[in-house]
């Protein structure tokens, strides 16, 4: 990414800071560019989670993370992005309407809710500020908050009544994150408090599909919160090695490589 292009990121979403909302025009007329590039600005900073697309421009919500810094994509970092809305677009097409639907937390997850026909009735359980905000707009979305304490480094809600609530809550599907998968190790994750949450609604939902890319595979993260057989589908990129491929075809688990 050019020095240019990271500098009118930064003051994109300075100014929205700013402002709260604004149109793409007024962010073009300020920063001197197309309307065509503040577009595209704006479409990989949503991508990220730094802001939310609105009719015609843009608006900012709670974020821990400061405008300096904000994601500013070196060419790794774009091609997650781009793997992960494969991914998100590959999972969004398995739910059906009327389904109750867990949400986990995650880079990953946010763009399954991306994908997901925004006039599909469902109810959609999550404990994330993103993934709750996304579903506010959503008329025909029935949204149940597990919340709790927010913690800002992981932008989730946590609580003992959060966990509760989700082992009362039966659902037909649960999308669930992880920060490394390993075959002897299993599925972990960063935060303590996020692998409960994480146990809670595998126990609690019929299908457990895991998304995640092709990086997590072979990486162990912190907190233990499930084993790999306790996962019915996984989908990811056509960067997971043979060995995870066969291991995962052994487990008898559904792998769906999203293209």
């Amino acid at each position: 990414m050019s020095i240019e292009r990271k500098k009118r990121l930064k003051n994109t979403l300075y100014l929205l800071h700013q402002k709260k909302q604004m149109t793409v025009k007024e962010i073009a007329q300020l920063l001197n560019v197309s309307d065509v590039t503040v577009r595209r600005d704006l479409q990989d900073l949503e991508d990220e989670g730094m802001l939310r697309r609105t009719h015609g421009g843009a608006t900012v919500f709670g974020t821990s993370r400061k405008i300096n810094d904000v994601y500013l994509i070196d060419e790794q970092t774009e091609r997650n992005v781009k793997k992960k809305n494969t991914i998100g677009l590959k999972a969004s097409s398995l739910i059906q309407e009327n389904e109750t639907v867990f949400f986990d937390s995650g880079t990953t997850v946010p763009f399954v809710v991306k994908y997901l026909d925004r006039e599909l009735p469902i109810t959609a359980l999550c404990y994330t500020f993103q993934i709750a905000l996304e579903f506010y707009y959503r008329k025909n979305a029935n949204l149940i908050l597990a919340g709790g304490y927010f913690n800002r480094d992981s932008n989730v809600f946590h609580s003992t009544h959060g966990c509760e609530l989700i082992r009362d809550i039966r659902a037909d599907k649960a999308f669930i994150s992880t920060g490394g998968v390993d075959d002897s190790l299993g599925l972990t994750t960063y935060f303590y408090f996020e692998a409960d949450i994480k146990k809670a609604m595998i126990a609690s939902s019929k299908q457990i599909i895991l998304v995640t890319d092709s990086s997590k595979f072979g990486k162990v993260s912190i907190s233990y919160f499930a084993s790999l057989r306790d996962i019915d589908t996984i989908i990811t990129d056509d960067g997971i090695d043979d060995h995870y491929r066969d291991v995962i075809q052994k487990l008898g688990i559904e792998l769906i490589v999203a293209q």
